[in-house]
């Protein structure tokens, strides 16, 4: 019988040996058993190196195999934020890299941005270094910590006696896709190029004592997105004394200093897809533009047998990730940077035939930075502020888009919490592990006993600005603000403590 134990199982298996004896042999032929834990309240699941390399997954990203224990649940789209077990909060979730933590500290998702913004990147994780993992959705023994929802226990890859290695490229474009509705509008359809490869190499260094393993796997996307939302229309058409034009003057009859920022609610590359008659003084734009996301993981791991009773290794992986995205027809864009970081080195050791110690020291950072991004218009600098206009207007030429669009917010101020607009947001966290198992096996007990050091370290900003409010497009062009807010940074001095 051949009996498999994988990462986080305990396993019993009772096995019968009889003397041979007389000339009949009988050998028996049959599937692999399915082992049944009857030693742990625990629920959870493996999943093992076949179903790692063999089940298919839109864009490799190992959380989407965490799907396949019991409680999980797809939120979304199936990224590291998206899956819940048992109706917990995914920040709730905790991940292990060799049993390092491997989140983003106050999120639990691996490498996300300010620990609040989901990623869109992929390769925190590359699914070309996982061995195996084990996700344990309720239940849990003491061991796993720092988190009530689900407990997911990835193990790396290591070399052995023999080389072993792949190479592989996943891709879509937009040669092989329709044409939908909206490219239709502007003739041509939303460009998209992905690629997804990269390639991996394990083996030995001294045979039977010392292996490598070393992967790497890039991701390149170019994607069309088409924006559509309401922009001024041309200052010959909306200021008096233009037919329904309004004036354009301030209270002191100066024209008014708002015209220089007319060009801002509309990229020079954006197109009028409905224009405004009367007394409506918005157009309808589209602006198709580009996505960009450019990501590369790197893994490497060396194993080393020091004796017949010691072993040590060492594993780091680091994924670099920037997505640059447009926002809207004004032309401004959001640019996410993350740097996720992992690392370990571990001793295991047999103390004797009953006890079995591990020691390991353990790594977990991730630097992200959040920004906006704004043209200058004019000579003026609006990377600082953002401009809001209440109010819509219909969608006259635009089926399937419904009765209205919204207006275009022109500044480099960007949404990157539930509370405030700012300029930016840096993170940076990271934490050290120091952790020591000691497994201890007499007759049919086994008893385990273990510590672990955490501290963590998290630098954070908010980086503020000004956002202009207009009840109207009118007041807008008389330059009649409705509110002006100021946001500081969070790291500037207290205005309140000036000594």
């Amino acid at each position: 019988m051949n009996a498999q134990v994988l990462v986080g199982q305990a396993m019993t298996v009772d096995v019968e040996l009889r003397p041979v004896g007389g000339t009949e042999s009988i050998t028996i032929v049959g599937g692999e058993q399915t082992a049944i834990d009857t030693s742990s309240a625990t629920m959870g699941a493996n999943v093992n190196p076949r179903e790692v390399q063999s089940l298919p997954l839109n864009g490799r990203q190992v959380s989407q195999l965490y799907l396949q224990a019991p409680g999980a649940l797809n939120s979304g789209s199936g990224t590291f934020g998206d899956i819940r077990f048992n109706g917990r909060a995914v920040e709730q979730n905790i991940v292990r890299y060799d049993g390092i933590e491997g989140t983003a500290i106050i999120d639990a998702s691996p490498g996300n941005l300010n620990g609040e913004v989901p990623s869109p990147f992929r390769l925190q994780s590359s699914l070309e270094n996982v061995q195996e993992f084990r996700v344990e959705s309720s239940g849990y023994t003491a061991e796993f910590g720092t988190g009530t929802g689900g407990q997911v226990s990835l193990i790396t890859k290591s070399g052995g006696n023999k080389f072993h290695g792949a190479v592989f490229d996943y891709l879509r474009n937009d040669k092989f896709d329709a044409a939908n509705f909206f490219d239709n509008v502007v003739g041509q359809k939303s460009p998209l190029r992905l690629n997804q490869f990269g390639a991996s190499l394990g083996g030995p260094i001294i045979k039977d004592k010392a292996f490598f393993y070393f992967s790497y796997e890039g991701y390149r996307l170019r994607a069309g997105i088409n924006s559509i939302e309401a922009v001024p229309g041309a200052q010959s058409r909306i200021c008096a004394p233009a037919p329904n034009g309004v004036p354009c003057v301030e209270a002191n009859s100066a024209a008014s200093r708002t015209l220089a920022l007319l060009p801002a609610f509309r990229d020079p590359k954006a197109v009028i897809v409905s224009s405004g008659t009367g007394a409506n003084l918005f157009d309808v734009a589209q602006l198709q533009s580009n996505a960009k996301v450019d990501e590369d993981a790197y893994a490497l791991r060396f194993d080393h047998k020091l004796t017949s009773k010691h072993s040590l290794y060492a594993r780091y992986f680091r994924d670099t990730g920037v997505n640059n995205q447009p926002e809207g027809v004004s032309g401004r864009r959001i640019n996410f940077t993350a740097i996720p970081q992992n690392a370990v080195v571990g001793l295991q050791s047999f103390l004797t035939n009953t006890l079995l110690n591990e020691f390991k020291v353990g790594y977990n950072g991730a630097f992200t930075r959040t920004n906006g991004i704004a043209p200058v218009v004019n000579g003026i600098d609006i990377s600082k502020l953002t401009i809001n206009i209440s109010g819509n207007t219909a969608n006259f030429a635009i089926a399937g888009q419904g009765t209205s669009a919204g207006t275009s917010n022109p500044g480099g101020l960007i949404r990157a919490n539930s509370a405030t607009n700012g300029r930016g947001q840096p993170y940076t966290v990271y934490s050290l592990s120091f952790i020591d198992n000691l497994t201890w096996t007499r007759g049919n007990h086994t008893a385990k006993f273990g510590v672990e050091i955490r501290p963590n370290r998290i630098y954070t900003d908010r980086q503020g600005g000004t956002t202009y409010v207009f009840n109207n497009l009118t007041d807008f062009l008389a330059n009649r603000a409705a509110s002006i807010q100021y946001l500081g940074d969070l790291s500037d001095p207290s205005p309140f403590n000036l000594h």
